[in-house]
């Protein structure tokens, strides 16, 4: 792939709340069915995106925060350019809420790095679950 977005651990993606949407694109990007077992999705998960941070993850950690993106930007004082569900508006107020909640309860972004890889919902039980059910189609 010659994007240089994907497969390349210099990339940091920072999502909220985004199984499904990365659940799609290795689906776009292998041209393969998802993988049966959240063991064997988080470790190709881990090849095409390898540095990954769920802000609604990290916001397990914080006292007294929760919610969505936009209520979570305001909390934390973080201003929104652009309207909501635009693709820049929502990505900028995303990477800008990252960096606030890294720098407020995490002293930074090294703060966050245990973190790294989790989705919110998926790979946090400590054991793997099929995520495919292979009987019915």
């Amino acid at each position: 792939m010659s994007s240089g977005i994907v497969l390349n651990d210099e990339i940091q993606w920072v999502t909220f709340h985004s199984g499904y949407d990365f659940g799609y694109l290795l689906k776009l990007l292998t041209c393969q069915s998802l993988p049966a077992t959240e063991a064997d999705f988080f470790s190709l998960l881990k090849i095409y995106f390898p540095n990954i941070f769920d802000i609604k993850y990290l916001m397990k950690f914080c006292d007294n925060l929760h919610g969505g993106l936009n209520k979570l930007a305001e909390v934390l004082d973080v201003e929104r350019i652009g309207p909501q569900h635009q693709a820049g508006s929502d990505s900028l107020l995303t990477a800008s809420t990252f960096r606030k909640l890294a720098k407020l309860h995490f002293s930074g972004v090294e703060g966050v790095l245990s973190h790294q890889g989790v989705l919110y919902g998926l790979g946090t039980d400590g054991h793997a679950e099929p995520l495919v059910n292979h009987d019915h189609h």
